[in-house]
């Protein structure tokens, strides 16, 4: 899984005056825009990051334009992709998660090739999940919970991989037993 995008906030230790007659404050600096709105001083919104290093950079640009240390930094979004060459059973996948206690499924093939997961916790993503085992995941603030979604959706992309269970039950066939991956989806 890959950061493709990041949005933060800098809190500063000072306000930043700013020309009143302009409604947005903005700075660009090479691959950064730092936006400072009038009714929040205090605040740098920074856009355009890719990731945890650039932030770190762009940290540093912003303390020497305004002269003054950010306080605090704040992930406001983030954006995740992994590409991957799979074939996953996604109705076998939406049967499985209609008992998660984290998310919320909406899966409609005609309107949509992928599905959805929306958080039904606070600080999750949503995912969007598609056949291919290939993910995004936008709106995460903690590593720690975005590491915990990376998992379980390669657990869920490992368990209903269509190859990886016909594989498996040719395997049980050969030793003698016949499983049919279909009816043994409960266990």
């Amino acid at each position: 899984m890959k950061l493709r995008n990041l949005k933060a906030s800098f809190i500063l230790r000072k306000k930043v005056t700013t020309p009143t007659q302009i409604k947005n404050f903005i700075i660009k600096d090479g691959k950064f825009t730092f936006t400072i709105y009038h009714h929040s001083p205090n605040l740098v919104n920074v856009t355009g990051v890719k990731t945890f290093e650039q932030m770190h950079s762009a940290k540093k640009i912003i303390e020497q334009k305004l002269e003054q240390s950010v306080m605090k930094v704040r992930i406001d979004n983030t954006f995740f992709s992994q590409k991957n060459y799979r074939n996953v059973d996604l109705n076998k996948v939406y049967k499985f998660m209609q008992h998660s206690e984290t998310f919320h499924v909406d899966y409609n093939v005609e309107l949509f090739a992928g599905m959805y997961f929306h958080p039904k916790k606070v600080n999750y993503p949503t995912i969007l999940f598609f056949r291919t085992g290939s993910y995004t995941m936008m709106g995460g603030k903690e590593m720690e919970i975005l590491n915990e979604c990376e998992t379980f959706v390669n657990e869920l992309i490992e368990t209903f991989d269509k190859l990886q269970s016909m594989a498996k039950s040719y395997s049980n066939q050969k030793h003698g037993e016949i499983i049919n991956p279909i009816e043994s989806d409960s266990n």
